[in-house]
Parts: structure tokens; sequence; C-alpha cells
């Protein structure tokens, strides 16, 4: 038995990569102590066996036992798994309502459903921290698909007027005949009024909850050095690729391989973008830029077609959509680019700029602390 715990004891010590004077120091005791241990000389004293398993990662069942006892699931538990049912079972069936019945309906069922199984969270189990996740990533995505058909059906209404024979295939017109400048504009209204939506809905759970909100992490601005915000000008400067288009004075093969043109200019972008986070510390950010240079690539889509180029008689005329299948449309830059830009690069920015802070990590000096104290109290050579 001895030997069975100090081969533990030595195994959890090696797992957590510390040595015996670390551990000693952690618990308080002599590294001669830890040693003693190991040999199977002796034991813990009872009050250092919780330090000494926490300091390990394990739990005291675990140090004094390698066979975990199996555990039968208690009414707790049920009721944790009842509450996750409710929580998640209904989005699932705000999904399947939402085929055959009116979607505000299905919203409130589902907003119903959640509610119950944030009723049953905070009175009969334990707060699951995987409750809240699982929870938070549910009611986006319903949020989403509720606020996406709201935005479609209200476009569709000022777009196509009440009438039923137009509103019944409204949403489908708007999609496949809507101009890409609007679709970018309902696509971000729509996500904006989602996360809007879905922060107030989980406030107002942790509220009712009974939650300390002091424990979720808090946005803290810094400020970041500048060779990491160089990137963003790589969304512009895919943007401004395409002024070079508004030229009509251009060879027409230029016209023709715009998507190839487009992908190498995406490609030199991204390679320039990288370099200046080559120095140490800031190389983790390269694969982002190249992300955000792959999202630009859906500019392509953004493209409006003024002109067209005619086969017949070898020149360049307005564009139409009424021109045959014979004539190469021409595209060239919209207003919908640079807002596209200014997304991108708004959200490169707020990726360096911001940071999640717990409260038990943020460290303060109380107002009534003199500043000299304060510095000599954190001053590390004394």
């Amino acid at each position: 038995m001895e030997q069975s715990f100090s081969d533990r004891l030595k195994q959890y010590r090696r797992d957590k990569n510390l040595t015996q004077q670390e551990l000693a120091d952690m618990l308080g005791v002599s590294n001669k102590t830890v040693s003693r241990w190991e040999s199977g000389g002796g034991y813990p004293d009872i009050p250092l066996l919780v330090p000494l398993a926490r300091a390990l990662g394990v739990t005291v069942d675990d140090l004094l036992d390698g066979e975990k006892p199996i555990r039968s699931l208690s009414r707790a538990d049920w009721q944790s798994l009842l509450s996750f049912a409710f929580a998640l079972g209904g989005g699932v069936l705000f999904y399947l309502l939402d085929l055959f019945m009116p979607m505000v309906l299905c919203y409130c069922a589902y907003l119903g459903c959640m509610a119950y199984g944030v009723y049953l969270q905070k009175y009969y189990t334990y707060h699951s921290r995987w409750f809240r996740i699982a929870n938070a990533l549910m009611c986006l995505a319903v949020n989403f698909t509720f606020v996406t058909k709201t935005v479609i059906t209200a476009a569709a209404l000022v777009l196509f007027g009440s009438s039923q024979v137009m509103m019944a295939g409204s949403a489908q017109s708007l999609l496949l005949n809507g101009r890409d400048e609007w679709i970018l504009l309902a696509a971000l209204v729509d996500l904006v009024c989602t996360l809007l939506l879905t922060a107030v809905i989980q406030t107002m759970i942790y509220h009712w909850s009974g939650d300390d909100l002091r424990r979720l992490p808090r946005l803290v601005l810094v400020r970041p050095p500048l060779r990491r915000l160089l990137p963003g000008l790589v969304p512009w400067l895919a943007a401004a690729f395409w002024l070079f288009y508004e030229r009509t004075d251009l060879p027409v093969a230029l016209y023709e391989e715009q998507e190839s043109a487009f992908c190498l200019c995406l490609v030199i972008l991204a390679v320039l973008g990288s370099l200046p986070l080559l120095g140490r510390g800031h190389r983790r950010w390269i694969p982002g830029v190249w992300c955000m240079t792959a999202l630009c690539w859906g500019m392509i889509g953004l493209r409006v077609y003024k002109i067209a180029w005619s086969p017949v008689t070898q020149r360049i005329i307005p564009y139409s959509t009424t021109l045959g299948s014979i004539y190469e449309p021409m595209g060239q830059a919209s207003w919908a680019m640079p807002v596209a830009a200014a997304v991108l690069c708004a959200l490169w920015v707020l990726l360096q700029c911001v940071r999640f802070s717990s409260e038990e990590k943020r460290k303060f000096v109380p107002p009534e602390t003199p500043p000299e104290e304060a510095e000599k109290e954190h001053d590390p050579s004394e």
C-alpha cells in the first residue's frame, strides 16, 4: 500500500512537471519530506492531503486509491440532464415547428423551454459552466435564424409590398434577384441584431439566475504595437484593386482575367501583410492575416456591371440584362466593397485592441492606498 501511494505521488508530480523542491514549496514543507513520501517512508498528514491533491491537479481519492469508485447518478444529475434537455431541445423544437407554424410562436416556445432549463439549473442542480456555454451557443443559433427571417421579411415588404401574390416568394426573390450591395447591408444588420439580442437574453439569464456578473470576462482595451495594426490595410488595398477597372480603355484580356488577377493580388497582399508580424511574439497572428485576406475574395460577388464587351463590333458597350450570352460583362467596383473592407479592418483592429479579462485576474490598488505605498508594496526587490 505504501509503495502504491509513493508511485502514484511520483507519477502525478512528474505529470505536472514539478520537482520535489517545487512541490515542497507549494505545500510549505521541506523537499526531504516529499522525498520520504515518494520513497515509501510515510504518508502526508491529513491537513496536507487536500493541498497536495490541488497542487497535483488530482483528487484525494486519486492519491489514496488508484481505482476510482463508480458513482451512481443522483437526483441532481438527472435534473441537470433535464435542464440541458429543455435548453438544447427547445432549440431543436424551434427548427422543427418552424416548418409548419408561425415563426413568432416557435420563438416563444423556445424561450419558454430555455427559461425552464435555466430554472432547473438555478434551484435544483449545481451551476454548470457547460450549461451556460451550450445554452449561449444554442441561443445564438436560434436568434440568428429568427433575426434573418425577420430581416428578409421586412426587406421583402419594403421591396415587393404587401401583395399576397408577391409575398409568397418574396424571400426567395430577394435572395436570388436582389442586388449584392443590399444583401451585404442586410447581412450586416442581421449580424448586429443577432449579437445584441443574444447579449440581452444572456444578461437577463445571469441576473435572474443569481450569478455574479463580475465573474464574467470583461472587455479590456489595450494598445497594440503598430506592426500588428498594419495588416488591417489589406482589405482596403483589396478594395482599391477594383478601382483599376474603372477605366474603359484597358485591354479586354484584363477584364476577362479579373478573377485570376484578383487572386494573385490577394496572395501578394497576404504575404505583404505577414511581413510586419515576423517578429517574436507576433507570428501567431499570421494565420489571421491569411484568413482575413481569404475573406476579401467575397468582393468578387460585390462587382457591378456597367459595361460589356461586344465581340461583334469589337467595342465596349453599356451593359444590360437583356444582352445575349455572347457579350462579356465587365465587373467594376461598387460601394459595397469599401463597406466590406471597413468591416474586415474594424474586426482586425478589434481583435488587436480588445482583450477579455476576468475580475480575479485584474489587479488594482485600493483608492485609499497612497501611490508611494502602493509602489513600495509591489516592488519586487523588497
